[in-house]
């Protein structure tokens, strides 16, 4: 992983690729490199820099790169195989020079297939697994000279364990671009001058707002010809599934030409003894039918909707602020209007999701509900547990996805799975889905990016609306979330009869004025007390941040936030826990951030959390309700904030979190959007 794009079309290869790239750095990467491929001399180019993507354009601008390419793939890496050096990034190449792959993702049987390949002569020069890939692809194109190159990559992946989103391209066809994914995203756009394959929307944006999501074991092959009568260029893609039940043969069977080029002949990859008989797969070529760009993509029995793109170029440009994630953190109250409109009536407070209607009847009877999620997710997820099990009384579980899918979870039929990711592609979190699908469960997604895998694989789901998020560190993510499992809470509890609908519309009508809320309290003063604050612990070691309720989860957020961006140590605990270990490391250098809205039912509690805090000499940041001054003696620095629900707190108290991490980083002059080992979509385990 980390970012795919690859281009066949009639504009600027070169730069469309490196924006392309540019637009997907938010995702967190180590190395980039690009290959291109010209119709005249057919001959691939590659360059290839570790750091960052300005690197590859300088180097790219030095050669005097192939500025008439038209056909070319990209990819910023985040190793997995090997250090972050210029031989280890993408793209790579086969041995001969003659086939390049870019790949996401991580191919677990790659020392096996290395060690075979190797000892057949092929060379390998990087540590990756993916270079291991373009040899396999190579050498089944030297088995079988006629197949496509789809066919000769579809061969090749039945050998193949793991999960890769993958395009390929090969010199002897100049016109020919492919695809696959299997547990990593790609998406096709299309237009009428060009086709671009993109592990990442950002990357189409501008490009087309026409788009394909390709499904779990697709592969599409993108063409090009030329009518020489006509003088017009004419572009178009085939789409198949390469599940084993699609792809296996009887032996002897015939079928007709397909895919690119030539005829696909059936073919064993490896003959294996050391490890048992290998597969000898054999291809039908008669589902690598010729699609059309119509309303639907066709091929063979595979489906696939042509859907609409509702992203722009301002949508994903930093809008006047220095940082993606300032831009995000301002712009919550605007996206969390986007997340509510059309579910939440601001005149009656009522809730309906329409996204909920078909499963409406399961999830009332549910026996219990399970939550899943992995990082800020997960923070969301405990705040869901909070409403959940207080307002609707049916009994939640929140798992990390990454435990949940490993440990053999006890699971009935009348179990709710609700898993949460802001990308909808989060590897451990989309597993977690297919084992409670295989339990008979229902599934739940409440996901950001539409036509996510998450998304096409559950029962029902709410998306959050609220526009791309750059920043890789999670802002308007965690309020969305938490946004739409109130609004959930909501409709379950009437449903299930725990709440009244009146009771829930009042609650609704609170729900309806958080946006405001927010407005109101990102003015200029208090940004500017949370920068004094921030100038005055930027060179900190080590934070602590308490809450009770919901707000226990927002002080996890917020000490991941600190973490992520300013490579601080910071702890979240829930606030009695504090006198149960972390009260041993309070001193004088040690900032305690405390969440204490007088709303809250156990304030004198958390208060009293303060003067222990204050009587270890320990700094103490209160973030609290308008108006309230009972412990400005005892903090260093008080941060107020607009009163609302308890239950809805969460969504307010985080924000200041948000701005205090970001000013820290500011301070100490760190990646703010790139923080360095992480990626925004981790789509690998």
């Amino acid at each position: 992983m980390c970012g795919i794009i690859a281009y066949l079309g009639d504009g600027e290869t070169v730069a469309v690729l490196l924006e392309g790239l540019k637009r997907m750095e938010y995702r967190g990467y180590d190395s980039s490199g690009m290959c291109v491929i010209t119709r005249d001399g057919a001959k691939l180019e590659i360059e290839k820099q570790a750091g960052k993507v300005a690197n590859l354009e300088q180097a790219v601008a030095g050669r005097n790169f192939k500025s008439n390419a038209s056909l070319g793939i990209a990819h910023t890496r985040w190793a997995t195989h090997g250090p972050p050096t210029a031989i280890n990034a993408h793209p790579h190449a086969s041995s001969d020079g003659k086939l390049a792959i870019v790949h996401n993702g991580i191919i677990e049987n790659h020392s096996s297939l290395k060690k075979k390949l190797s000892a057949m002569g092929y060379e390998f020069v990087s540590d990756t697994d993916t270079e291991v890939l373009a040899a396999l692809i190579r050498h089944v194109q030297s088995l079988e000279p006629n197949l496509s190159l789809a066919g000769a990559v579809s061969l090749a992946l039945t050998q193949v364990r793991g999960a890769y989103g993958i395009a390929v391209v090969d010199e002897s066809k100049p016109d020919v671009l492919v695809g696959a994914r299997r547990g990593s995203p790609l998406i096709l756009g299309v237009s009428d001058d060009s086709l671009v394959l993109a592990s990442d929307a950002t990357a189409v944006v501008g490009l087309t707002a026409k788009v394909v999501y390709l499904e779990e074991e697709d592969i599409v092959s993108c063409q090009r010809e030329h009518d020489q009568e006509t003088g017009k260029t004419k572009y178009s893609f085939s789409v198949s599934s390469m599940k084993r039940d699609s792809l296996l043969v009887e032996a002897g069977e015939t079928s007709a030409a397909g895919g690119d080029e030539g005829a696909d002949q059936s073919a064993g990859v490896f003959s294996s003894e050391d490890e048992g008989p290998m597969m000898s797969h054999k291809l039908d070529s008669r589902i690598m039918r010729q699609m059309t760009l119509s309303n639907k993509a066709i091929s063979g029995e595979v489906i696939r909707q042509m859907h609409e793109l509702k992203m722009n170029l301002q949508t994903i440009e930093k809008g006047g602020y220095r940082h993606f994630m300032l831009k995000e953190i301002m712009e919550q109250p605007r996206v969390l209007r986007d997340c509510m409109r059309g579910r939440l009536d601001p005149l009656s407070g009522k809730v309906t999701l329409g996204g909920l209607m078909p499963a409406l009847d399961r999830l009332a009877k549910a026996r219990r509900i399970i939550i899943c999620g992995c990082g800020t997710s997960w923070h969301a997820a405990l705040v869901g547990e909070y409403l959940i099990e207080t307002l609707a009384k049916i009994p939640v579980e929140v798992e990390y996805a990454s435990e949940f899918r490993y440990r053999n979870p006890v699971l009935f039929k009348d179990d709710v799975v609700i898993v949460i990711s802001q990308s909808g592609e989060t590897a451990d979190t989309l597993e977690a889905v297919r084992v409670a699908k295989k339990h008979g469960c229902l599934c739940v997604g409440i996901v950001n990016i539409v036509g996510s895998s998450i998304a096409r694989e559950t029962d029902a789901g709410i998306y959050l609306h609220i526009g791309p998020e750059i920043g890789v560190a999670s802002t308007k993510a965690f309020t969305g979330q938490v946004m739409a499992l109130s609004m959930f809470t909501l409709v379950l509890a009437v449903q299930t009869g725990a709440l009244l609908q009146d009771e829930a519309n009042r609650l609704g009508l609170e729900l309806a004025e958080i946006p405001d809320k927010i407005a109101r309290m990102l003015n200029e003063d208090t940004l500017n007390k949370i920068q004094n604050m921030a100038s005055t612990y930027r060179y900190a070691h080590n934070f602590l941040y308490l809450g009770r309720g919901t707000n226990f989860p927002v002080a996890l957020e917020g000490a991941l936030k600190l973490k992520e961006i300013s490579y601080i140590h910071a702890e979240g605990y829930a606030a009695a826990e504090m006198k149960h270990g972390p009260i041993a490391l309070i001193d004088e250098m040690m900032p305690v951030v405390i969440l204490a809205p007088k709303s809250d039912v156990i304030y004198e509690k958390v208060k009293s959390g303060v003067q222990e805090v204050v009587a270890r000499k320990g700094s103490v940041v209160i973030i609290t309700d308008e108006g309230n001054h009972d412990l400005d003696d005892l903090a260093e620095f008080v941060i107020e904030t607009p009163i609302t629900s308890e239950y809805f707190s969460a969504m307010i108290t985080g924000i200041p979190l948000q701005l205090l991490a970001y000013y820290i980083a500011d301070y100490r002059g760190c990646e703010i959007d790139t923080p360095r080992n992480l990626a925004k979509s981790v789509t690998v385990e």
